[in-house]
């Protein structure tokens, strides 16, 4: 929804999305366990009840709970969602991108269990980068679907909520973009909160400054435009697209400064832009 928001007020900065939500997940799971057996939804309820009952034992738990989650994997990504899925998923992406094959797509993930008092689910499920063609796109599509049944994913979330059979996946499809540069901007000061400071951590390539990578580190005076330099991007790699798809990593250029005096005048500007 933020990104949408943001697409509508600056649609030049904002690349093409397009979002499967909750609901395409929570029909998946009407569909049946097996020819002619329970729904996997009501299948997964037994499941979770027995798990429950299971708790003063640990050692059966965690083999009931094991076994579940393989299942779940297993099942999800070996689904079918239909005819009438597929042929609208197909069409929304012409309409959004363009002709197949001619682009690439990052699938990310999103549930209903995440940003909660207490709990962020930021980095648990899987995000599949740069998918070229739509058969690729339905298979990460089924694999991120199955990414909240991964054993992480779901220990994190299980304290969390009394009914559990209730996680439901959202995808986005956001349009690959060849970027120089990428980062994260945070329009304060992330040590002491104030607004006189912008807060921005960049990379070379795509994907900058996630996944532990060295990055160049700043704090930009709104007012004025004064520099501090708090860390180089010391990274000796950078990530590219790869036309085929998929991503590949190169030897980064090694330049002193990642963010030019001209990159951090946009930034500043769109900064001081977002809040109207």
């Amino acid at each position: 929804a933020k990104i949408g928001e943001l697409k509508r007020h600056f649609p030049e900065a904002v690349g093409e999305g397009l979002v499967l939500p909750f609901g395409s997940f929570r029909s998946l799971l009407d569909l049946p366990l097996e020819p002619g057996g329970l729904p996997m939804f009501e299948w997964m309820q037994r499941q979770y009840a027995l798990i429950k009952r299971l708790a003063p034992e640990p050692a059966k738990q965690q083999q009931a709970i094991e076994r579940f989650l393989d299942r779940m994997r297993r099942w999800i990504t070996s689904a079918d969602p239909g005819i009438e899925f597929r042929a609208k998923l197909r069409a929304a992406m012409e309409k959004t991108f363009g002709p197949d094959g001619s682009y690439g797509v990052f699938v990310r993930s999103d549930t209903n269990v995440e940003d909660l008092p207490g709990f962020t689910g930021a980095g648990l499920n899987l995000t599949v980068p740069n998918v070229v063609g739509f058969d690729g796109v339905m298979e990460a599509i089924l694999r991120v679907w199955a990414s909240p049944f991964a054993d992480r994913a779901y220990r994190w979330r299980q304290a969390y909520m009394e009914r559990p059979e209730h996680v439901y996946v959202s995808i986005l499809l956001l349009k690959s973009v060849p970027v120089e540069k990428s980062g994260v901007m945070v329009t304060a000061d992330v040590e002491s909160g104030g607004s006189e400071w912008l807060s921005v951590a960049v990379n070379e390539g795509i994907g900058g400054a996630v996944s532990g990578q060295r990055a160049e580190e700043l704090r930009i005076n709104v007012r004025n435009g004064q520099v501090h330099l708090l860390a180089h991007a010391t990274e000796p790699f950078k990530r590219i697209l790869r036309p085929e798809g998929g991503v590949a990593s190169v030897q980064a250029s090694g330049t002193e400064a990642v963010l030019s005096r001209s990159d951090i005048t946009q930034l500043m500007a769109r900064a001081g832009e977002l809040p109207q």
